[in-house]
């Protein structure tokens, strides 16, 4: 609200006072009736810049690697930066722009994976009872993988957008239904060896669609998760990711349509062959932390 300046005998004071308060719609720093935390757009100031997060990643991110002792060590600024998007209510976010509901969602998926991380760092086999170690050594997971956190994926242990979610809503209920993107699947990090890199930045609406290019060629540019095989028929193997998410492209021939798109014509034609087979890669779920 608005603070009501003391009457002055000068009539600068109060011409002054305007002058401030006009300046300050036009900054974003108040709306036209004086609340805080508006943009002359209307568009909440605080859902327009994630810079907070990338001040974050640009420290412990060491692609394709993350630095969880340093992230745990000092963690005001994640954990701030969270607490921020926990404020946001889920009406205001819904008046703003498709792509900044879309970053603000894929940030807010990867920062609350980090603090899930970090919350049970270093993480050891044991952490999810006798029967989830049973289900783990079946499974094959690592002793330092996700998994050996309880409910992992499912648990609601993150306050973003008014309520306490889990990274299954986030992604499967939210993400995916709302803004049918596949390059979702490039940009969300599960904090696995596997999954498509965390980058040291923070998604950003004004230049979305060029930052999941980026990530898409990023995944195509390693050859553990991209890679060609010629031969009759030919081989496109890809990152597991995408054959758990496969429908989000229309099944095998959605992604090679979709993986022609980034390549050379030469290979695109190799692609889109109808013999050529989609095959993936195993999945590692080893924790994506740097040697230590």
């Amino acid at each position: 609200m608005r603070r009501t300046l003391p009457r002055r005998p000068l009539i600068l004071t109060g011409i002054l006072a305007t002058a401030l308060v006009a300046l300050a719609v036009l900054m974003g720093t108040v709306g036209s009736d004086g609340s805080p935390g508006s943009a002359s757009d209307g568009h909440p100031a605080d859902l327009r810049d994630h810079g907070d997060f990338t001040r974050v990643l640009d420290r412990v991110v060491q692609m394709p690697l993350v630095d969880y002792q340093a992230l745990q060590d000092d963690r005001a600024g994640l954990d701030d930066y969270i607490a921020r998007l926990g404020a946001v209510s889920e009406a205001t976010l819904e008046e703003t722009s498709r792509d900044e509901q879309l970053a603000f969602w894929i940030n807010a998926y990867n920062a609350c994976m980090l603090q899930l991380v970090i919350d049970h760092y270093p993480i050891e086999a044991g952490g999810v009872g006798l029967f989830g170690g049973l289900r783990n050594r079946v499974a094959g997971y690592p002793d330092n993988s996700v998994w050996q956190i309880r409910d992992v994926f499912t648990r609601n242990h993150c306050h973003v957008a008014g309520r306490d979610r889990s990274q299954d809503e986030i992604e499967h209920e939210i993400i995916r239904p709302r803004f049918d993107e596949p390059r979702i699947h490039f940009a969300v990090n599960c904090a696995a060896r596997s999954c498509p890199v965390l980058w040291p930045m923070a998604y950003e609406a004004a230049t979305l669609d060029e930052e999941l290019d980026r990530a898409v060629r990023h995944l195509m540019a390693g050859d553990e998760h991209f890679r060609i095989e010629p031969g009759e028929p030919a081989v496109l193997r890809l990152n597991r990711v995408l054959d758990w998410y496969s429908g989000d492209f229309g099944g095998a021939e959605g992604l090679k349509a979709f993986f022609a798109e980034y390549l050379p014509a030469d290979q695109a034609a190799v692609v889109l062959r109808p013999d050529t087979q989609v095959q993936f890669f195993e999945y590692d779920w080893t924790l994506n932390d740097v040697t230590r």
